[in-house]
C-alpha cells in the first residue's frame, strides 16, 4: 500500500504539470490602463490576450461621446480595426471584439469624439498568451 502512494503522487504531479503546460498556464491578469489628454482622462480595463475580448472604458469627465478603441504594434507595423464602444452608464463604455492579433508590446488608442472635439488617448500594454 505504501509503495502505491509513492508511485501515485509523482504520477499525479506529472499529469498536473502536463495539463498546466497544455492549457497555457495561468490566465492573463486583467489590466487597468490609464491615460489622459488635455480634455479627457480614461481608464481602460481589459485582459491583454490575443483573440476576442471585452474592453471597458471610463471617461472623465463623464460626458456624452462616441468612443472607440484600436491597437497598434509599432515595432511590427500591425494595426487593428477600430472597435466601437457602446454606452454602459454615465461616462462608461464597453467594446467587444478582437483587439490583439499576437503577443508582444501594443499601443492602444482610445478615440473620444464629443462636443469639445476629438482626442486620441494612447496607453501601452504587454499582451501575453
Amino acid at each position: 500500500m505504501r509503495r502505491r502512494r509513492y508511485v501515485l503522487l509523482p504520477a499525479l504531479l506529472i499529469a498536473a504539470g502536463i495539463a498546466w503546460l497544455l492549457l497555457g498556464g495561468p490566465a492573463p491578469e486583467p489590466a487597468e490602463l490609464r491615460g489622459r489628454s488635455d480634455r479627457h482622462a480614461v481608464v481602460l480595463r481589459l485582459e491583454p490576450r490575443p483573440g476576442p475580448l471585452e474592453a471597458r472604458v471610463e471617461l472623465h469627465p463623464a460626458s456624452p461621446a462616441e468612443v472607440s478603441i484600436f491597437a497598434v504594434m509599432p515595432h511590427m507595423g500591425h494595426t487593428t480595426p477600430e472597435l466601437r464602444a457602446r454606452p454602459d452608464g454615465p461616462g462608461r463604455y464597453v467594446a467587444r471584439g478582437e483587439l490583439f492579433t499576437m503577443t508582444g508590446a501594443w499601443e492602444i488608442g482610445v478615440r473620444v469624439h464629443g462636443a469639445s472635439g476629438t482626442d486620441v488617448i494612447k496607453v501601452t500594454t504587454l499582451v501575453v498568451d
